[in-house]
């Protein structure tokens, strides 16, 4: 037996640790966020709903994308011979050009890394949160450039992911500033 179907055999464990391991690295980014902006406590709950929705769109495109993987083969790839067709190459390798749900999936992706940049997290914490982006940039990379099409439980896991991670920075950034809960 491999991994994956262990996993699907105790499906409502994984989908329990999965959406435990999503909101766990929002409420670092969140926590994140809250420290080195220190302002948005003020108006913590309109920025928390902006956030919400923000990351929300960029859940929904992510798991499309993940869900229906646009399939690069080698054999058709060519050298570019323009700067036009370089720029086509690299867009497509990349899946830039799939819409506006990659746009905004793009922009949301870059601005956690910058904020995760700027964010005051302890070095194991960023380590962790590395980890889990390379393994899903691998798995994504697989899908891309293999056969590999993500059955429905893997679809469903990333989906629990994505919103765990969503609702964990909702759920910290929320909190006003006189809020009495101490920091996570």
């Amino acid at each position: 037996m491999d991994l994956l179907s262990i996993a699907e055999e105790n499906f409502l464990i994984t989908l329990g640790i999965t959406i435990c391991i999503g909101l766990f690295q929002g409420a670092i980014l969140g926590r994140g966020i809250r420290n080195r902006f220190p302002s948005l406590k003020r108006h913590a709950r309109i920025v928390s709903i902006i956030l919400l929705i923000i990351f929300s769109i960029n859940a929904i495109a992510n798991v499309i994308k993940f869900a229906i993987p646009e399939k690069i083969s080698v054999s058709e790839l060519t050298i570019p011979q323009t700067a036009e067709e370089g720029l086509s190459f690299v867009m497509s390798l990349l899946g830039l050009n799939a819409g506006l749900g990659v746009v905004i999936a793009t922009f949301v992706s870059i601005s956690i890394i910058l904020l995760f940049k700027f964010a005051q997290v302890p070095s194991i914490v960023r380590y962790f949160i590395f980890t889990l982006s390379v393994i899903i940039l691998l798995v994504a990379l697989v899908s891309r450039f293999t056969d590999f099409v993500p059955t429905s439980f893997q679809i469903l896991m990333y989906a629990f992911y994505q919103f765990g991670i969503t609702f964990g920075i909702f759920f910290v950034t929320r909190r006003k500033e006189s809020d009495l809960i101490p920091e996570i």
